[in-house]
């Protein structure tokens, strides 16, 4: 990663240096633990090794104890699963200190005279460096009760004695608060700077994965001091390479240029500027870049913080563009599309609009040329919704329908297509209502029964499988019927087909009527008929009775004449099929043929009987 800012940066790497404690897990746990306490058991050891053996004992017992107490502590600290246990637990360690010592301390017979006392700094310093300064409070106070209480000092109980109890207890806890604020005023310093060098990281991580080329130098004198990947790459150079250098011994004469404009204009008062003006990169792979620059005010003197989008493609376009110009014109003039070109500055206007525009829209070019707000007045609202998206600045697609009122009323559809320039938009718009219309009545076709109008089989079986879907996830069931109408071919045998399809379309239109908006209703053959619905919504109670009772009423084919085409029915559910469609109909479609058999056994055994 490339230098961001020096000084920054050294101050982060030493807040990186400083160890901080966790105050959640406290100083007994985590990976450097053993580090913390070795100073601690290493100068409480050493002082035992010299005090233990130049001591009166009065109190064997006491001395045992306290010792024991205090290897104890110091076992305890480093084989204890510290971790596992509340923090408020690691208070033991130093407190437990204090206790072992004044036993040592007591068991000699001269408590303020013992040199153990002087070995209470120990667990005091660890209070203060590690736990809260109550703690630190607390045990300057234990440490003065103990001493006043102990023998010696009941013994003599001197005014010596007990000042210097209390000189002690106040040293302690003025050293230890002390001592307290100092730590934890350089804890707050070094997390905070551990803070600015990880956001500054960040930041670079950001700049360094930037396709733009991202540069920092200073005002005085142009020495760079940041560079991206990008922008070192652009220059042939690493980024360490490049910073410390002075930026104009990288840049072409026409980047020089910019450079000295720019710098003309920056400043606190206006501190972020756009040159208009590409600028060509030095080198034979020449680049034409757009620089944005923003001054920056620091404690070592004012920087800029230059970013260079690479606008090669662009500027290439546009030059394509004012060479072919003329020919552009002419071929837009004798062209049927309507060609057209507007721009944003310095309000938005068309700047050409070919004259087959009129023969589209029934106006003449200057009607939208004089006056782009009258293009709003004939679109419709998707349209205009297009036209404030492309004056916000957004990208249009490429290719899209717009929808526009006639001079004469009509409403037409144009297929446009556009391309950005600079400064606006470029496109070539077709009238393609016919088109459009013809297309969508093959869409119709492609899905619906031409007859009836209903969805025909394809239509049916996407609709199918969405049910299925919906009802499977939702945990409900799902019903099909399969109606195939008797008599239809002796209707056509004897009226002929066209009463037949009279037949047929009254069919679909009694369903409509009888159905629900949600069921879903096919004609999927000649005279089959399939309807797809809810079982146990209260709107399809006793739903093939209705339907049944409505398609064997007569249907008039003439004023005098009528017929009666009633429907064999079967029905099929998720609940006893599952919710395989090809399984749903199979069933069904038994069912049906079960209702068919059993209506022509009834009819044959009347005629039987007649």
């Amino acid at each position: 990663m490339a230098r961001f800012d020096d000084n920054q940066t050294q101050s982060a790497a030493v807040a990186h240096g400083v160890h901080i404690v966790d105050a959640h897990q406290g100083p007994l746990v985590g990976s450097d633990r053993l580090k913390r306490l070795l100073p601690f058991a290493a100068t409480r050891t050493i002082a035992m090794l010299i005090a233990v053996p130049t001591s009166t004992w009065t109190n064997p017992a006491l001395a045992a104890t306290g010792s024991i107490l205090i290897i104890a502590m110091l076992v305890a600290a480093v084989v204890l699963p510290w971790h596992r246990m509340p923090r408020l637990a690691q208070l033991t360690y130093p407190y437990s200190m204090v206790v072992g010592t004044l036993l040592l301390a007591a068991a000699t017979g001269n408590d303020i005279g013992s040199p153990f006392i002087t070995t209470l700094v120990v667990p005091l310093m660890w209070l203060a460096l590690y736990e809260h300064r109550n703690s630190v409070l607390f045990a300057a106070l234990l440490i003065g009760i103990a001493l006043a209480l102990g023998p010696a000092s009941g013994r003599h109980g001197s005014v010596s004695s007990i000042t210097f109890i209390a000189v002690l207890i106040v040293v302690c806890a003025g050293m230890g608060v002390t001592l307290h604020g100092l730590v934890a005023d350089a804890r707050k310093s070094v997390i905070e700077l551990d803070k600015q060098r990880l956001t500054l990281e960040q930041h670079a991580i950001v700049l360094d994965a930037l396709p733009e080329r991202v540069s920092r130098y200073r005002v005085a004198d142009h020495v760079i001091t940041y560079c991206n990947p990008a922008w070192s790459t652009q220059y042939n150079v690493r980024p360490e390479q490049a910073i410390g250098c002075v930026l104009d011994d990288f840049l072409s004469e026409d980047e020089k240029v910019g450079l000295r404009s720019q710098l003309a204009l920056l400043g606190p008062d206006n501190p972020i500027l756009v040159d208009s003006v590409a600028r060509a990169t030095p080198g034979p792979d020449r680049k034409w870049l757009e620089w944005m620059d923003r001054y920056l005010e620091n404690a070592g003197g004012a920087e800029v913080l230059s970013i260079g989008r690479d606008v090669t493609r662009r500027r290439d376009a546009e030059l394509s563009l004012a060479e072919t110009e003329a020919g552009f014109r002419d071929l837009a003039d004798g062209s049927a599309d309507v060609v057209w070109r507007f721009s944003l500055e310095p309000v938005p206007h068309f700047d050409y609009m070919s004259p087959s525009v009129e023969s589209i829209s029934g106006y003449p070019p200057s009607y939208f040329l004089d006056d782009f707000s009258r293009i709003m007045h004939v679109l419709d609202e998707e349209g205009t919704a297009l036209i404030a998206r492309a004056l916000s600045g957004e990208e249009l697609p490429d290719r899209f329908d717009i929808r526009f009122r006639h001079a004469n009323g009509s409403i037409n559809i144009a297929e446009t297509r556009t391309s950005a320039v600079q400064g606006g938009l470029q496109g070539v718009s077709r009238d393609v209502t016919e088109l459009r219309r013809l297309q969508d009545e093959m869409a119709t076709l492609a899905l619906r029964d031409p007859l009836t109008g209903l969805a025909n089989r394809r239509l049916f079986s996407e609709l199918l499988d969405a049910d299925l879907a919906r009802t499977q996830r939702d945990g409900l069931p799902l019903a099909i019927a399969f109606l195939d109408l008797d008599g239809l071919k002796n209707v056509n045998d004897g009226y002929g087909h066209d009463a037949g399809d009279q037949v047929l379309r009254e069919t679909a239109r009694r369903l409509r009527k009888v159905l629900r908006g949600a069921d879903t209703v096919a004609r999927i053959g000649g005279d089959e008929f399939v309807i797809a619905y809810a079982p146990n919504d209260a709107n399809s109670f006793n739903l093939i009775p209705r339907i049944d009772r409505a398609l064997a009423e007569p249907i008039f084919i003439s004023e005098t004449t009528s017929v009666s085409c009633p429907a064999s029915i079967g029905v099929s559910d998720t609940s006893r099929v599952g919710y395989s469609s090809a399984a749903l109909l199979a069933a069904a479609d038994e069912a049906m043929y079960e209702t068919k058999r059993a209506r022509q056994a009834i009819r044959d055994a009347d005629l039987a009987r007649t």
